[in-house]
């Protein structure tokens, strides 16, 4: 599946990036077409892409003592990785899975040091979105630490509705670190 310019641009809109840096992010961007369930990532593999949702819903988990556990979820419009995978270059933990069909535009790792070693723009993009990435992986954990489980599901219904709405609920129950039962209560409440 081929990409136009005018897709990157319209990815990179958020973002003040010169003709030029769009032209470089365009030259190393890949495209992935993924089926509903495909793995993008698997437990083991070392994660060799700094992905972006241009359509779909992606799932990131992990398994704790035989049960999956939803780190996150990327949406149209979110960048996801496995940073500790990607950054150290070692087997990643996490698994990265559609759960819809899903069209990924990644950049890959040795691609997207070289750029950014050439072009300080794609340095400072590719900076900018690690910091919002970390930023949201510090406030998840800190309400996951501090809030009770009401206020994590409000908030996520919040700012999140299109996750609400898309992904099953025993994955938006693992994700608010409550079990069914509880998601089941918390939802009546916030409904009543």
């Amino acid at each position: 599946m081929k990409v136009t310019i005018d897709e990157v641009k319209k990815m990179l809109e958020a973002h003040t990036l010169s003709e030029k840096a769009i032209e470089d992010l365009y030259s190393i961007l890949q495209v992935f077409d993924l089926k509903k369930h495909q793995f993008f990532l698997r437990e083991g593999q070392v994660c060799n892409y700094w992905g972006y949702i241009a359509q779909g819903l992606m799932r990131v988990y992990y398994y704790k003592k035989g049960k999956e556990i939803t780190e996150f979820f990327a949406a149209e419009g979110d960048y996801f990785s496995s940073l500790e995978s990607y950054f150290k270059r070692t087997p990643s933990i996490l698994i990265q899975e559609a759960l819809e069909p899903t069209i990924v535009y990644a950049f890959e790792y040795d691609e997207l040091e070289k750029l950014c070693r050439k072009n300080s723009e794609v340095e400072h993009f590719f900076r900018k979105n690690l910091e919002n990435f970390l930023v949201f992986s510090q406030r998840r954990l800190d309400s996951l630490q501090f809030e009770l489980a009401q206020v994590r599901y409000e908030k996520m219904a919040k700012n999140f509705p299109h996750i609400i709405l898309r992904a099953p609920s025993i994955y938006i129950a693992s994700y608010l670190g409550i079990t069914p039962e509880t998601l089941s209560r918390v939802r009546a409440k916030a409904n009543s």
